[in-house]
């Protein structure tokens, strides 16, 4: 008896969530090579669930004749189309705090690595530069320092009360929306001021046309020569150009990222020749713990095919 649903799986889950996707339909494993093949794919499935690989445009969508639901696992949703997915009657849903503290975790391990020089120390060890390690310019007291969180939102709130809890630091933000209640002091100032006055600046913004390159030529002159830039949300919330530029003039003390705007990188990435910079390969969400809470969108998909209202709908 053929099976009532098709569930296409693009990207990686845990072999409990692919035992709950059974029991609601046939699961379809696929990593398509070209839009062609996933238009394929897409033509006859019911659900799809996806991560960051793949994107899902409208003209994708458009062939997705039989779709109700698209399962984002994980919080961003820049690589859906989700306007069009509304246009069609399809849902679109995510798992909006699954990886919160563990991206919290390595904004904050980011920040401590710049400021400390903790990476480069490692470095000039193993160059057998020992003495020369130690000489550097020494690093800065996080309790010293002002905090600027650009996006007050889940993982923003929870960097926030990180560093002003754990370690005493002042801490400002920027927000579009209004930002109530929140379990430690912060001080809410416009993007100006934030940039003007914070030590470290940490970007927590979804990527939309708003956000797109928030990060240029002309934002970052405000910061203070001696900040620190950290990006864990969106590689495109930044401009590259702009940042390498920064950063080999000395208007910008350094820059950490676990986003770029092109992963991997090309050889000639601006950022990889530019000094006092700090990447990591996109590993935010990469811990035990947050890797299985993402599979949790499974629990929505199944909900939407069996005709119920799912926990975590995006709005378009």
């Amino acid at each position: 008896m053929p099976h009532e649903h098709r569930i296409l799986v693009l990207d990686h889950l845990d072999d409990d969530a692919l035992r709950r996707l059974a029991a609601a339909g046939e699961v379809v494993r696929a990593d398509p090579a070209s839009d062609d093949e996933l238009h394929r794919l897409l033509s006859d499935a019911n659900a799809v669930i996806l991560r960051t690989r793949t994107r899902l445009t409208r003209s994708a969508l458009a062939v997705a004749g039989r779709l109700k639901v698209i399962g984002r696992a994980g919080a961003g949703v820049d690589n859906i189309d989700v306007a069009a997915a509304a246009e069609r009657g399809i849902l679109v849903v995510n798992t909006p705090d699954a990886a919160t503290d563990a991206v919290a975790d390595l904004t904050v391990g980011l920040m401590i690595s710049l400021l400390r020089r903790i990476h480069e120390g490692d470095a000039e060890i193993r160059r057998g530069r020992y003495a020369e390690g130690r000489s550097r310019s020494p690093g800065r007291e996080l309790h010293e320092l002002t905090l600027g969180v650009v996006g007050m939102g889940r993982a923003g709130t929870a960097v926030g009360r990180r560093c002003r809890l754990g370690f005493g630091m002042r801490v400002l933000f920027t927000d579009l929306r209004e930002i109530g209640w929140l379990p430690f002091t912060a001080q809410a100032v416009g993007l100006e001021q934030l940039l003007a006055e914070s030590d470290v600046v940490s970007l927590h913004v979804p990527l939309n046309p708003t956000t797109r390159r928030l990060m240029n030529e002309c934002t970052l002159s405000r910061m203070r020569s001696s900040a620190m830039l950290i990006n864990t949300s969106r590689g495109e919330v930044v401009d590259p150009e702009a940042a390498a530029a920064a950063l080999e003039s000395g208007r910008l003390a350094g820059y950490a990222a676990d986003v770029l705007d092109a992963e991997p990188p090309a050889p000639d990435h601006p950022l990889l020749r530019a000094p006092n910079v700090l990447l990591t390969p996109h590993i935010g969400a990469r811990t035990r713990s947050a890797q299985a809470r993402m599979s949790d969108v499974v629990d929505d998909v199944v909900r939407v095919l069996a005709g119920e209202a799912p926990r975590f709908p995006v709005e378009a």
